[in-house]
């Protein structure tokens, strides 16, 4: 799965105009090479997730996001709700429901998988609910043992 910015070209060339666009009103603002650059980059860096390709993993353990920066492991038992939306489903770790919650989230977005995704989510959060996941967990443990004997 990937975020939305990286499977949809048309958002990935409207972002780079808005990033020149940016620069070029910055420097007419300024008329200073350096005052631009430095918002430009700033712009990068605070989007840089839009960019950088990321792997998910959803498991019995939980969410695990592998990219050539690493790998991070958020388990189950931290993520606080979950919304359905048109491409995906979005993982709070918040129950805080404000406009800023997003910045706490992950964004599973995949509009082709999205019935599957959304039923893993349900799975795994209802069994956490149930308070279930530690036997989710091994069964989990014991298929792979079972399938490493095996093979």
């Amino acid at each position: 799965m990937r975020l939305p910015i990286r499977d949809d070209h048309i958002a990935q060339g409207t972002t780079v105009l808005l990033l020149i666009a940016l620069a070029f009103l910055t420097y007419s603002g300024t008329v200073a090479v350096w005052v631009s650059l430095v918002v430009v980059l700033a712009c990068l860096t605070a989007t840089w997730k839009m960019f950088v390709p990321v792997r998910i993993d959803l498991g019995p353990r939980g969410i695990i996001q592998n990219s050539f920066l690493g790998s991070r492991k958020t388990p189950w038992r931290e993520i606080a709700r979950f919304e359905p939306h048109e491409q995906g489903v979005i993982l709070y770790l918040t129950q805080d429901d404000s406009p800023l919650a997003g910045f706490a989230s992950i964004d599973l977005a995949c509009r082709s998988l999205k019935p599957e995704v959304e039923a893993i989510v349900r799975f795994y959060m209802e069994s956490r609910r149930l308070r279930t996941g530690s036997s989710i967990v091994k069964m989990a443990d014991d298929i792979s043992k079972s399938k490493s004997a095996a093979g």
